[in-house]
């Protein structure tokens, strides 16, 4: 089920479009204003946008930009009663995805609406279906790598709860997928739930779903995630972040696979594996009140400890140079390979960030390179030592900053086409810069 939003200053079509909408089975909720319409941007989950051009209070033009900041995974389909095509082409270039001319005809709207929201539906269940890795894509052959890899073969064979240990950047979503894909006779979905970006209140209705009339915009019942993975694996990523206050309610659904929704009065019955990851000390959050002591043993059924890149020994010139094929390919880049003493720099970094700093360190290289031999210039001699534990010159935040402002001029500022580069959202670009 999709959730739309109607931002016009015309109450009667305010009125009509939403009756429409829900007559579709999708949530809607309504705004006069871009400040009314920003609130509620900020405070629930929406798929889709209606947006009137002339609001009383802001462009609607403008407006897309700052919706776009707020989630740029928002779609916007604009109103206008000027049927000009500079106005298309404006809205366009903003970044909305459709527009419509008024008075228009109600199956137009109708067609847009159901256009728009069952290709989000199917992207987002392709996204879940999506198998990524099995173990034999899990690249390392160190003594540590082979004990991650026995642990993810015994993991698949049960159904216990699994606990995925580590440093930022070691790998932990990839092993996590790893486990869901070796289970045998596997064919239901893996869901990842991100713990920390939510609210207690948003984090529980997406968790968990809520029922009509469990709150004033709940109008139908909404299925949350833990009933979107029943029959495969949900991954609860940073599961130190997770409010105290819905710990009881995880807690429940290990023990008796049951649960209910928000506002809910029934007990539902699912069948989930459920992984769990995080990068903090949960037994010193345990000490601080800040987690249950109950669930974490409910969760640490199996661990899975991820080790640093710097105690995986050559390990670390295995994934560079899986890297640089790749990246190679992504970029449209025929480049050499890693000189002799780019491959000495990288086996004695530090590697204080794991993976994804010698990934994102890669990819800067990869980027400006102009003579086809990389050289790692990015890895100082005074970040380098032979046990391979020195603190890099430069913090990972830092790394990180001057490589996002290196693409953004190699692409003339387009923060867009640096975000997909990247892999990362516009918001996540905004706020590293």
């Amino acid at each position: 089920m999709g959730s739309v939003l109607i931002i016009d200053d015309q109450e009667d079509l305010r009125f009509s479009l939403a009756k429409i909408v829900e007559k579709q089975g999708y949530r809607v909720s309504t705004a006069a204003n871009g400040a009314d319409a920003l609130d509620m941007l900020r405070s629930a989950i929406v798929d889709l946008v209606f947006l009137d051009i002339g609001l009383p209070d802001i462009s609607g033009i403008n407006l897309i930009g700052t919706i776009k900041e707020i989630s740029d995974d928002i779609d916007i389909v604009m109103l206008t009663g000027i049927n000009e095509a500079k106005t298309a082409v404006q809205a366009l270039r903003a970044g909305a995805v459709d527009y419509i001319v008024k008075p228009f005809d109600i199956i137009e709207f109708k067609a847009i609406l159901k256009r728009i929201l069952q290709a989000r539906l199917m992207r987002k269940k392709a996204t879940l279906l999506h198998q990524e890795v099995g173990i034999a894509t899990i690249i390392g052959n160190s003594p540590p790598m082979a004990r991650v890899k026995d642990a993810i073969r015994m993991a698949a064979q049960v159904d216990a709860a699994v606990l995925i240990t580590g440093e930022t950047g070691t790998g932990k979503e990839l092993v996590a997928r790893a486990i869901h894909d070796n289970r045998p006779g596997q064919n239901g979905v893996f869901v990842k739930v991100d713990c920390g970006t939510l609210s207690s209140n948003l984090m529980e209705s997406e968790l968990f779903g809520y029922d009509k009339g469990a709150f004033t915009d709940a109008r139908s019942d909404k299925k949350g995630l833990v009933e979107v993975a029943d029959g495969g694996t949900l991954f609860l990523d940073e599961i130190g972040n997770l409010p105290i206050d819905l710990q009881p309610k995880l807690l429940r659904l290990i023990e008796e696979s049951t649960f209910r929704r928000v506002g809910g009065l029934k007990d539902i019955q699912v069948k989930i594996r459920i992984i769990a990851a995080t990068n903090t000390d949960i037994e010193e959050q345990i000490d601080r009140g800040r987690f249950r002591e109950d669930l974490y043993y409910r969760l640490n059924v199996l661990p899975v400890p991820l080790p640093p890149l710097r105690d995986r020994g050559e390990d670390v010139l295995l994934l560079a140079d899986f890297f640089l094929q790749d990246l190679q390919k992504e970029l449209k880049k025929d480049l050499q390979g890693f000189t002799a003493e780019a491959r000495t720099k990288i086996l004695g970094y530090g590697w204080q960030g794991n993976i994804r700093e010698l990934r994102n360190l890669i990819e800067r290289e990869v980027i400006f390179n102009q003579s086809g031999w990389l050289t790692m210039a990015g890895l100082s001699c005074e970040s380098i030592s032979t046990g391979g534990k020195k603190e890099p010159l430069l913090s990972l935040r830092e790394i990180e900053q001057l490589h996002i402002k290196k693409v953004l001029n190699a692409v003339n500022n387009n923060k867009s086409k640096a975000a997909k580069i990247l892999g990362i959202s516009r918001t996540t670009l905004r706020d590293n810069l």
